[in-house]
């Protein structure tokens, strides 16, 4: 599975099947909710690393709404169908996260010297 999060860079990484050098690889996200599919170009927006089959792309994707869910599917012109999986969307993560205090705030741990006892 994958997150994409609305108003922030989304760079995706995923293992594939092997690709052809050169091929045009498009993104299909299919909404299992409206049951409509929206194809992606990931013509130059994406790299291939050809030893560990790790295809890293940035795509930005528009009209997505939080909660939404896609099948996803990375296929070549040459080879076909290289990656399945899910993407899922989310707000922004730029909300402060909470700050927790804890109870024992006057607790000191021992402190030690780091001496070892060999038997």
């Amino acid at each position: 599975m994958l997150s994409y999060y609305i108003d922030q860079p989304n760079e995706f990484v995923v293992r594939t099947l092997t690709t052809g050098s050169g091929s045009t690889v498009s993104l299909d996200l299919y909404d299992m909710l409206t049951l409509t599919t929206s194809s992606y170009d990931l013509s130059g927006s994406y790299t291939f690393n050809p030893y560990e089959n790790i295809l890293t792309f940035s795509q930005s994707l528009s009209d997505l709404r939080v909660g939404q869910e896609f099948l996803a599917t990375l296929t070549d012109s040459v080879s076909g169908s290289l990656w399945r999986g899910s993407v899922q969307v989310y707000a922004s993560q730029s909300i402060d996260k909470t700050v927790y205090t804890t109870q024992n705030d006057g607790y000191v741990s021992y402190e030690t010297d780091n001496e070892y006892i060999v038997l």
